[in-house]
């Protein structure tokens, strides 16, 4: 038969089912559906055919774990339940969990000012999802361990909390990396299982839903593994408080004040310092309690001087060279010898001093 066409028109339509309204992208296994067609005319005959693609949309895994912490997070000795704070973030196209692990892995931390150096180990790590993602742990709520459903685009507040032991040395820092890896979801409330693998070395199928990992390289893994890590870091900050006692001899009844020596008659001076190493915490309750031998003291008159600031503290000269004050909340020697001198608080990089005199019978 011979044909001869006389008008060709093609037209092609194209039908989505969903189209994107987030950053993500379109959601993965939305089906793509398009028609062509093609009306002709043979012979007056008006003719039309079609032909049909479809596909789904593939699942992109994109995630991204970041440190909230501006900088090493400072605690002390034997604190309980001491947080480091991440956001890990859905990038991808897919309603995704996430299985969360904490790693003792990097051996830095932080940018160029704040960077810090691993050194130390904390007790008890665990990690716990933000429930109601308010920014805050709560011990008893916050109780997953695991990121359940979350959105594309959607990010949740993830906590590593732990146990500082009490021997602790001032300045150690103790780094931990969070890393999420992704995880099948579609059930709510059940941990998905772990997706180790992507579909990168596969054809393409149209008509299946193939996985291709996104994610970029984090601070303990690879760039297109499925996972992605953050590092973030607690810095110990204590008091290093070192106490010694001395004394000198003040005058002797033979020699007065040159050359004295510690016979009867002779006046002692004691000298208590104490010492905050620079740096660190500020020390509380600081408490001196000494006991001098009345048997052999002659105690009466006899008080306790401090002073702190830009005290020399070093007990080497006459008692008109004390120029303390009458100690706070200070107990003068009583009748057993017992001398107390409290100073309260010691801050960080401070020397303080406490002075007794007393005659030897």
């Amino acid at each position: 038969m011979f044909l001869k066409t006389k008008k060709l028109i093609v037209a092609t339509l194209l039908s989505v089912s969903a189209t994107s309204a987030f950053a993500a992208g379109t959601l993965s296994g939305t089906n793509v559906d398009s028609t062509a067609s093609l009306s002709f005319t043979v012979n007056g005959i008006e003719s039309a055919v079609t032909s049909t693609n479809s596909y789904k949309v593939d699942n992109k895994v994109d995630l991204v774990v970041s440190t909230v912490d501006a900088q090493a997070v400072t605690v002390g000795p034997d604190a309980m339940n001491v947080l480091l704070t991440y956001k890990v973030r859905n990038d991808g196209n897919t309603v995704q969990d996430f299985l969360l692990s904490s790693l003792a892995t990097s051996t830095t931390a932080f940018s160029a000012g704040n960077e810090v150096t691993d050194d130390y180990d904390l007790s008890n790590v665990r990690v716990f999802v933000d429930s109601n993602n308010n920014g805050t742990y709560e011990e008893g709520t916050d109780v997953e361990a695991y990121i359940d459903e979350l959105a594309p685009d959607a990010d949740i507040t993830v906590f590593i909390v732990a146990d500082v032991p009490t021997d602790a040395a001032n300045d150690a820092i103790a780094i931990y990396d969070l890393q999420a890896q992704v995880a099948t979801g579609g059930t709510a409330g059940t941990e998905g299982g772990a997706i180790a693998n992507d579909n990168a070395g596969q054809a393409d199928d149209a008509a299946t839903v193939q996985i291709v990992f996104a994610d970029g390289q984090g601070s303990t893994d690879a760039e297109h593994d499925g996972m992605h890590s953050s590092a973030d870091a607690w810095k110990i900050v204590t008091a290093e408080v070192t106490v010694s006692k001395n004394s000198i001899v003040v005058s002797d009844p033979v020699n007065g004040t040159t050359n004295p020596k510690r016979i009867p008659g002779a006046v002692v001076r004691y000298c208590y310092i104490v010492v905050n190493a620079e740096g660190g915490a500020e020390a509380t309750g600081a408490l001196i309690t000494d006991i001098l031998d009345p048997t052999v003291l002659d105690l009466s008159g006899s008080t306790v001087a401090t002073y702190s600031g830009e005290a020399t503290c070093d007990c080497s000269s006459a008692d008109d060279d004390i120029t303390g004050k009458n100690g706070i909340n200070g107990q003068n020697p009583n009748a057993q010898g017992q001398v107390k001198v409290d100073f309260d608080t010691v801050a960080g990089g401070a020397t303080e001093c406490a002075y007794v005199s007393a005659t030897i019978k």
